[in-house]
């Protein structure tokens, strides 16, 4: 009688333990990467005192109506540290997480004092016609995009907010 309690305790555990111990899937993350160029290159930034940081913020929606609440709920990705400043080019990588996502409206901003909200848009991603008619991006899981962001410091896109 114990002999089959235990045979059937033990086959009833590896029943149950069907690919219990088998690895997770990896998670898979998805990527918008792209490269900022600054028209006429390192000249023409504008003075150093007014150039306080570069980032890369893309925002679910268009136009976004508070930068801060639009960061703090989520529905904005952006490059945490300042690009290079000063420079050519820079190239960006954000994480995008919740995917599948419809990205909006995707700019590079500059803070132009040590106040972090005082922020201008500088370039925008479009592949339209109206290089300042933004262009949206669908995001799907595990999937990497590339875009190019132009800057023209003498010639700076409308200001959403």
């Amino acid at each position: 009688m114990k002999v089959n309690a235990i045979i059937f305790l033990l086959a009833f555990l590896l029943i149950a333990c069907d690919e219990g111990l088998k690895p997770t899937e990896p998670e898979q993350k998805s990527f918008l990467n792209g490269t900022i160029h600054y028209k006429n290159g390192a000249d023409n930034w504008p003075p150093e005192d007014s150039c306080f940081a570069i980032r890369v913020v893309a925002f679910k929606s268009y136009p976004p109506q508070d930068i801060i609440k639009e960061l703090s709920e989520g529905n904005a990705y952006f490059t945490i540290k300042s690009l290079p400043l000063f420079v050519d080019s820079s190239s960006f990588s954000l994480e995008i997480s919740n995917t599948p996502v419809e990205i909006k409206y995707i700019v590079a901003a500059m803070q132009y004092t040590s106040d972090i909200t005082a922020q201008k848009v500088v370039g925008l991603w479009s592949l339209n016609e109206n290089r300042f008619e933004p262009s949206s991006v669908f995001i799907e899981k595990g999937k990497s995009y590339s875009i190019e962001i132009d800057v023209d410091f003498d010639s700076l896109p409308p200001q959403p907010f």
